[in-house]
């Protein structure tokens, strides 16, 4: 069935500035039934599904080789590869589309920078989920329940109608190396998990190819779902 954008928020897109050519991520899937079609087929953890925070996602781990993602994770016709701005000069970004994810195409997307090794890998696909059973569509309560001092920000770019049109939020642990990114879906007016990151603890964390450092990446109230209206008065 084929839904307007206002009403399957995840089609999942990276936000504009990740890259020149903005590539797809989960198409046509509505968050509430992918959440229930996860509880009904909830695959068993393993080495390949494990998402470890400040290591690895599936069989992929930071400091691998480019020639090693693309030994685990082949590039198709409908994968993507751009300059990855936060990676240094020569960093690039990888985008596998997981075409034969049975809940829905999402992405994994691998960020290497400029010596050509892995710093960062971003999930936005029910195929990896951390060890408590967290992936791509969960609400946030999940995550809060599991994870204890998270920080959260916000990243003050121009919104995408596929992602609710408001700013993405984070709750990122720094320390031990995740971050959960929240988009939004207006029908439920809740925000969902959009992907979670994988980085090296205490070290280079890439938001959507931005900088911490970028006058657009801003702290927010620990836990928050929300930027407060002093930082988007539109939402």
């Amino acid at each position: 069935m084929k839904l307007t954008l206002a009403l399957i928020i995840p089609t999942l897109l990276s936000l504009e500035l990740s890259s020149p050519a903005t590539p797809l991520g989960i198409r046509g899937v509505h968050p509430i039934a992918a959440t229930t079609s996860q509880e009904a087929e909830a695959p068993a953890l393993s080495s390949q599904t494990l998402i470890e925070p400040g290591a690895r996602i599936g069989p992929l781990k930071l400091g691998d080789s480019r020639d090693r993602a693309l030994e685990l994770f082949p590039k198709k016709s409908e994968d993507q590869e751009w300059d990855n701005k936060c990676g240094g000069s020569g960093g690039t970004t990888l985008d596998w589309v997981d075409s034969q994810n049975p809940t829905g195409h999402g992405d994994l997307y691998i960020r290497l920078n400029k010596k050509g090794k892995i710093f960062q890998i971003e999930s936005a696909t029910t195929r990896f989920r951390t060890a408590e059973g967290i992936t791509t569509f969960d609400h946030a309560d999940k995550v809060a329940e599991n994870y204890k001092d998270l920080r959260a920000y916000t990243l003050l770019s121009s919104p995408v109608p596929a992602l609710g049109d408001r700013p993405l939020v984070y709750w990122i642990d720094k320390k031990n190396g995740i971050a959960f990114v929240f988009a939004y879906y207006p029908k439920e007016r809740k925000r969902y998990v959009y992907k979670i990151i994988v980085f090296e603890p205490n070290k280079t964390f890439c938001p959507e190819e931005e900088t911490i450092n970028s006058p657009k990446w801003q702290a927010i109230p620990s836990y928050a779902l929300e930027p407060p209206p002093e930082l988007a008065p539109n939402y």
